[in-house]
Order: C-alpha cells, then sequence, then structure tokens
C-alpha cells in the first residue's frame, strides 16, 4: 500500500491522508486515511481526524471517491453518499472534539477496482492541508473595485454568457468562477439577471451564466432545474484557462469556484455545489421544497461541503420560508441574510440589487479569498447585521 500526503507518495504499511479544517476560532486537522484490507469487489478503511486547532462540537468530514466505491457499513458517524461524493457527520457521542483530540470511524465499501486514497478532504466545509490555516489578510475588499465589464458569449458553447473584466490583466491576481442559475430556470434568456452579473463581475469575478447571449434558442429547456448547466460552466471555465490566444488564459483562479443561482436557479447552485470543485455556494430567493418538488428533496442540502449564504427578502417572498427551513438544516458553515424589503425579486431587479449583489461579492470575498474586511461585514453584528432592514444569522463560521 501507500502513505499519501499533501506533498507525495511514497511506500509503506497503509494508505492515509490528510485535511484541515475551520471552526470559529483558529482551526486546523490532520486526517488519516487508511486502507486496513481489500477482497474481491471491496475494502475496508479507517479514518483519524486529528484537531489542530480549537475545539470543535459536531464535525463533518467529506471527499470524493475517484472511482465506484461505494459505503455499504459504517460506524462511529452516519454518512451520505451521492455518486462518488460522500459526507459522514458525527454520532451522537463524539461529536465535541479537544484541541490536540482525536476522532475515528470506520467504513466497508464495494469496489470494482484496486482502492485509492481520495486526493482531498474537506472538515464542516472547509478545505484541509493539516495545519492551522493563516489568518486572512485584510488587503483591498473586492467590493472597492469596478473594472469595466464585457458580456459576451461563451466561446464554443452557447448554453452560457460570460460576464468578465475587459482587461482581465487590470485585475493583477486570477479571478474566481461564478456559475449562476437563473430564476424560472430559464436556459435560454439571462436578460433579468443582467444587471446583477455586471456587478459581480465589476468586482473582479467572472461569472458564467445559463443561457445565450442574444437570447437565441440553444437547444436546453427552460422551467426545470437542470444542474449539471451549472457543473458544465464550470468545465468551460476550465478550458477556456488553457484556450491559447483567450482573453482568460490563465487569467482564472480555479480553486476558487463558487455556484449562485436565483429562485429555481438557486435550486441548481445548491445541487451544482456537491460538486468537489466549488468551494462556496449562494442561494437567492430559493430552497429545496419539503415534497421533494422540482424533483430534489430537502436531502440535498447534507451533501453541501462548502460554506453557504442564504438571502431571502422577507414575509413577501414566495421563497421565504422555504429558505429559512434550508439554512436550519445545513451543516455546513452558512449565512442567513434577510433584506425584508426585497420581496422575491428585489436582489436581481428591484432597488434592492446593489445592497443584495454587495452582500454576495462580500460573502465570496469572504469565502474565496480569505478577505478580512468582508468576513466582518458578513459575520460581525456591526456589519451587514447592523444595516436596516438586514437580519442576519450564522453557524458554524
Amino acid at each position: 500500500m501507500a502513505v499519501m500526503t499533501a506533498m507525495a507518495v511514497t511506500a509503506a504499511p497503509a494508505v492515509t491522508g490528510t485535511a484541515a479544517a475551520a471552526t470559529e476560532a483558529d482551526a486546523g486537522c490532520r486526517v488519516d486515511y487508511t486502507i486496513g484490507s481489500q477482497w474481491q469487489g471491496g475494502f475496508g478503511a479507517a479514518v483519524a481526524v486529528t484537531n489542530l486547532g480549537s475545539p470543535v462540537n459536531g464535525w463533518q468530514v467529506a471527499w470524493t471517491f475517484s472511482g465506484d466505491e461505494r459505503i455499504t457499513q459504517l460506524w462511529n458517524g452516519t454518512h451520505t453518499q451521492s455518486g462518488a461524493q460522500v459526507s459522514v457527520t458525527n454520532a451522537s457521542w463524539n461529536g465535541a472534539v479537544a484541541t490536540g483530540g482525536t476522532v475515528s470511524f470506520g467504513f466497508n465499501a464495494t469496489s470494482g477496482s484496486s482502492a485509492i486514497t481520495p486526493s482531498a478532504f474537506t472538515l464542516n466545509g472547509v478545505a484541509c492541508n493539516g495545519s492551522t490555516p493563516t489568518p486572512p489578510a485584510e488587503g483591498n475588499p473586492a467590493v472597492n473595485n469596478n473594472f469595466p465589464v464585457t458580456r459576451e458569449a461563451a466561446y464554443g458553447d452557447n448554453r452560457y454568457t460570460v460576464f468578465r473584466p475587459s482587461n482581465p490583466q487590470a485585475v493583477g491576481a486570477p479571478m474566481p468562477v461564478l456559475a449562476f442559475g437563473n430564476g424560472a430556470c430559464a436556459h435560454t434568456d439571462n436578460s433579468e439577471v443582467t444587471r446583477a452579473l455586471t456587478f459581480i463581475a465589476s468586482k473582479g469575478f467572472v461569472v458564467v451564466d445559463t443561457g445565450s447571449a442574444n437570447g437565441s434558442a440553444n437547444g436546453v429547456p427552460s422551467g426545470s432545474p437542470i444542474p449539471s448547466l451549472l457543473t458544465g460552466a464550470i468545465t468551460w471555465a476550465e478550458r477556456e484557462q488553457n484556450r491559447s490566444g483567450a482573453p482568460l488564459t490563465q487569467r482564472l483562479d480555479l480553486t476558487k469556484v463558487a455556484t449562485a443561482g436565483h429562485s429555481c436557479g438557486g435550486l441548481e447552485a445548491l445541487v451544482a455545489a456537491q460538486d468537489s470543485r466549488v468551494s462556496a455556494a449562494v442561494s437567492l430567493d430559493s430552497g429545496f421544497f419539503a415534497d421533494g418538488s422540482f424533483g430534489y428533496s430537502r436531502a440535498e442540502l447534507g451533501r453541501l461541503h462548502s460554506p453557504t449564504l442564504f438571502m431571502a427578502g422577507g414575509p413577501s417572498d414566495i421563497a421565504y420560508d422555504n429558505t429559512r427551513a434550508n439554512y436550519d438544516l445545513v451543516t455546513v458553515p452558512a449565512v442567513l441574510a434577510v433584506h425584508s424589503q426585497a420581496g422575491h425579486t428585489g436582489f436581481i431587479t428591484g432597488n434592492q440589487m446593489s445592497d443584495g449583489m454587495t452582500t454576495v461579492v462580500q460573502f465570496l470575498d469572504m469565502v474565496l479569498n480569505g478577505n478580512a474586511t468582508a468576513r466582518a461585514y458578513i459575520l460581525d453584528p456591526s456589519g451587514l447585521a447592523s444595516r436596516y432592514p438586514w437580519t442576519v444569522s450564522k453557524k458554524n463560521f
């Protein structure tokens, strides 16, 4: 077997991996993933999580298998699996882990080939590196930027429209990517969100939105969620990053990817956020229904692995109750921001657009860029929560 760390792979008696996590204070951890035995069609593994930071009370470890592995039995925790993506949460008796403490769980799984150690882990929604993270730098908050924006058809794929700073070189650092789903799951016409997405792009983000740039037919039906459109938008960005002569060649930071969406598009964003490439999610006036309407149940929330922002427009927002119920159910770090006057479309087309998109940008800047000023805006009582008529709740940060 082999020992796998964040740096190298060498021969050794067991297979292990490393990971790190975050809590409200300084945080960090190591995850040792050991394949103890293998047999025809399956294997057994043990996972040990050592807390290197502040004490935690409640944990969730997530990873993505590289093949067809399926967990059949797990002990000392509870697991969910969707395709290759796995999430394990603590049992009722082992959720608290002191600084320097270790908690373990194990499982058996089926596999059609030799078991392979997952390449990356997250703990409580934060990517792991085996050490205590460096506190985020202050820097210039992204919301202070005001770059000219180009709106254009996605090269080679008329399912998408791209909103980007017109001169990517002027941004300086490589830019984060946001895949966005439209209200009503509109997959052809994105005119409703043009103003809002232009605002986000002007702050130094590249937004890939569903829908052709001129509203022409693109072969994609509208009206029902198609989360694969958002994961496909990420794949498009990966191709564009390496396309010779493209304006975005080597100008994207593909370690900083988020999904977001409004109303029906918010369902697409929450499902697509389960992709291992996604580090943040934003749900605008949206949420899974208790009865599983649109083909997705609230069980999807247990598969999230990244910090998530839920925004609602107050009691006049038809998604208000759904948004709050979804926030209550997630176990990842999450924020619920409610603007009592925005209604269902105020963040996208109304007078609350600038206020709402500022909140989205600050959240993305906090999670993707580690900006401390943005973090204070989102999480501190003196930030968004102090601005009438917003109310803000947070958990697991």
